[in-house]
């Protein structure tokens, strides 16, 4: 599965922009911290426009109002059919999200939008890019920039389960060197 499979990766993806600045000019206190505290070090924090059933993992949050703040991510995500989960991430500069999985159905799968990434991961997830992550699979991120890592992220439920192993896996191309050549005997 690639992110041409997801017709909600094109209106993200072409939003990325309006996506960004929306995201940069949010204050800061309506981030609030990650639950599960013990998966990262540093910050970690969302401006959650939807967590469905995870809703009550942020019982400060007030999502009709994250949503009236954001009016491009909640335009863009009226056109995206069964969001389950919606919001903007930061990754706050030195923050390290351990290895770990996620409880998702088996036909939902997430999409991240970049808008802000350390130099490093932006040579190979260009900003303004949409990767897909199926958080069923280990996945960590981290942040060495002095920067906050900015994303969008929609969980999206499909038409049919995915399979784990469809999506490729999470961070830099894997760069197979050529095999050595023989020697030859002389």
């Amino acid at each position: 599965m690639v992110p041409s499979d997801v017709p909600a990766v094109r209106l993200l993806e072409a939003a990325a922009e309006a996506l960004r600045q929306e995201a940069l000019s949010l204050p800061d206190a309506g981030f609030v911290a990650m639950p599960s505290t013990e998966r990262y070090t540093g910050a970690w924090k969302g401006f959650l426009l939807g967590a469905g059933r995870w809703e009550h993992e942020f019982p400060t949050v007030d999502f009709p109002a994250n949503r009236a703040q954001c009016p491009v991510a909640t335009a863009v995500l009226a056109a995206i059919p069964d969001v389950t989960v919606a919001g903007y991430l930061r990754l706050e500069p030195g923050a390290d999200l351990g290895l770990h999985t996620d409880d998702r159905e088996d036909d939902v799968i997430r999409v991240h939008l970049a808008l802000q990434l350390p130099p490093d991961e932006a040579a190979y997830w260009p900003v303004g890019t949409a990767r897909l992550l199926d958080v069923r699979v280990p996945h960590a991120a981290t942040n060495p920039s002095t920067e906050p890592r900015v994303t969008f992220v929609v969980d999206v439920r499909l038409p049919a389960p995915v399979p784990v192993g469809a999506v490729p896996a999470w961070g830099p191309p894997v760069v197979e060197e050529a095999p050595a050549a023989p020697e030859s005997a002389t």
